[in-house]
């Protein structure tokens, strides 16, 4: 029963795992903690300011930190590519501010009756703004581990490593604070304390509380994790050092070693139709002359450069690999994410194609870049991307299509749902249940306005699958069901599920006359080669492209590693980053068709 009850709790969110699924939590919440010192009249006020976006919505909190920790609500919270404000109503107080090139900090004006005093505030986290990212996970000087308490939590398609930190500060008194590990968001304050025998972690901005029986030892809690109508069983181990991913990553066997036989150049680049700048990393072999360029797009979700992903960094090791073969390699940072400028929240794939068009117009002047051999090569999304850029400039020399769709986001969505599930070993039931609520959720969506508020219309949507459901896990389906509601409004409401919900990939494909590669994993179960595969084959074919290759490679999953299942709870296990024979078949497949200098 502890095994429907899960799955049923979580059929509803596989509707917004279409590709990537480590946006679990960063869909629910994403907070940034800002710090400043207030100069006032001689006298040094310390200031902090969590803002949380949830949903594309903003609030927040200030603490005044030397004046008893009074905490006030932020509201009017105004973020942009340039600026960044907020308002204090309890302290009849407001700060507005700009931006430093790089974003870890915002100089501006405090304003309090009628004095307007300046103040800087940086961010507590990584450089894009956002808490920090699990491989930079650090110790606060001020503050000493105490422990930590980790545990994979056991979601049926995923098991992301969560970890609660308690810790010494300064004054002797302690602290504590939540990290989730494999999402890359860390450092949410919490409280924790013993009971008699049992554990108990309250993270009350996230809504998350952990309760757990300790074992003789002491070193061992089992117990509940619980968040937004869920309950799921987590099992936390104490140790005496953080769980860090970057030292998983510096032993993941592929992860690349110098001496490199290329250089590396930190660029940026401008969007002007959106007026943001894309920041990234352009590898170049070192032999002298102009080399052919490939720009690597990502899938979704706000990614990296790396496309840094369960503690795997793709990307990284692609491009390390076709440079060492004389491919110039662009990767870059997505827009609002690590040192790229701009909001990536509210766009959708047609802004990242924008993106990714105004990489390749950066290429084309480099010094050491032939501009008539610049390709793309986009991952999952990225491969939805890449046609779409094909469609805005006539100069794209090659595409390759890893992992890429080629059916409307629709059935993408209930393919995908029904592959993992069953990759997960979910019962059959339990599949037929979860399909039932994502078509249900569709047939709403397709009819509805955009932005419109759906609840009422999900609602009843939802009541005619419970009346479905067997009699003897009706009521507990149906209290899950009910209760998650409100967030499937939300997800259903953003504008990127909506057009890629809405969007067919099949007449971009049909405008692409440069040479293509698509290649996937036979254990794709986020995009399916059987379903997608023919789809792009016809769609070129009808466009009267001559000169592509389609490419299945057994027992690869979604990210090209070998696998057992396919199922994501692997990724994270799983020691390859990238199969030699995927990065065989691209390498050799571009140089086919380019001229790299011998």
């Amino acid at each position: 029963m502890m095994m429907k009850k899960m799955i049923l709790a979580r059929c509803t969110l596989i509707l917004g795992l279409a590709f990537f699924a480590s946006n679990v939590f960063s869909q629910e919440f994403t907070t940034t903690t800002w710090k400043g010192t207030l100069n006032a009249g001689g006298a040094k006020l310390r200031l902090e300011i969590d803002v949380i976006e949830k949903g594309g919505e903003f609030t927040g909190e200030l603490r005044s930190l030397d004046q008893g920790d009074a905490k006030a609500k932020a509201t009017e919270i105004k973020i942009d590519s340039e600026s960044f404000g907020f308002t204090v109503p309890r302290f009849g107080a407001k700060f507005r501010g700009k931006y430093a090139k790089d974003k870890t900090s915002v100089e501006g004006t405090f304003s309090q009756n009628g004095a307007n005093i300046p103040l800087t505030l940086t961010t507590s986290g990584s450089k894009d703004g956002n808490t920090p990212k699990s491989d930079t996970l650090k110790a606060n000087p001020k503050e000493t581990l105490k422990e930590a308490w980790v545990g994979e939590l056991k979601m049926g398609i995923m098991k992301p490593v969560m970890q609660f930190r308690i810790v010494t500060l300064a004054s002797g008194k302690t602290a504590a604070y939540f990290d989730s590990i494999t999402e890359g968001r860390t450092g949410f304050p919490a409280t924790t304390s013993v009971d008699g025998k049992t554990l108990k972690f309250d993270v009350a901005k996230i809504k998350l509380t952990f309760r757990g029986e300790l074992n003789e030892a002491g070193d061992e809690a089992k117990g509940t994790w619980s968040q937004a109508g869920r309950n799921i069983p987590l099992i936390l181990k104490k140790q005496s050092t953080v769980y860090d991913s970057v030292n998983v990553w510096k032993n993941r066997p592929q992860r690349p070693v110098g001496p490199f036989p290329y250089d590396a150049e930190e660029v940026t680049f401008e969007n002007k139709a959106d007026n943001l700048t894309l920041a990234g990393t352009l590898t170049i072999p070192k032999k002298p002359g102009r080399h052919p360029v490939v720009v690597l797009i990502s899938g979704s979700g706000p990614q990296d450069r790396d496309e840094s992903l369960m503690e795997h960094k793709p990307f990284l090791v692609l491009a390390d690999y076709l440079s060492r073969r004389g491919i110039a390699v662009l990767r870059y940072d997505d827009r609002g994410t690590a040192k790229s400028t701009g909001k990536f929240d509210g766009a959708t794939t047609e802004a990242f194609a924008r993106d990714a068009s105004s990489a390749v117009e950066f290429l084309k002047t480099h010094e050491r870049i032939n501009p008539d051999e610049i390709g793309l090569a986009g991952h999952s999304e990225g491969g939805l991307i890449a046609p779409m850029v094909v469609g805005l400039r006539d100069d794209v020399a090659f595409v390759a299509l890893l992992a890429a769709t080629g059916v409307d986001g629709v059935a993408i969505s209930i393919s995908q749902s029904e592959a993992m599930l069953r990759a997960a070993g979910t019962p059959e039931e339990e599949i037929e249940i979860a399909l039932a609520v994502n078509r249900a959720v569709f047939a709403v969506v397709g009819k509805a306005e955009d932005g419109a508020d759906l609840t009422k219309e999900l609602e009843q949507a939802i009541e005619t699958v419970i009346l479905a459901i067997p009699e003897s896990i009706r009521e507990e389906a149906g209290k899950n069901l009910r209760a998650a509601v409100p967030n499937l409004n939300r997800k259903m409401k953003s504008k990127w599920m909506r057009f890629f919900h809405s969007y067919d990939p099949r007449p971009a494909l049909s405008n692409i006359q440069c040479p293509v590669l698509t290649i996937i994993g036979s254990k794709d179960t986020q995009v399916l080669p059987d379903l997608n595969m023919p789809e792009i084959q016809k769609a070129l074919i009808k466009g009267g492209n001559n000169d592509f290759e389609m490419v299945e490679i057994e027992g690869l999953n979604h990210l090209f590693q070998k696998c057992e299942t396919g199922a994501m709870g692997e990724y994270i296990s799983i020691q390859e980053t990238f199969n030699p024979q995927a990065l065989s078949k691209i390498g050799d497949w571009i140089v086919e068709h380019t001229t790299p200098i011998n």
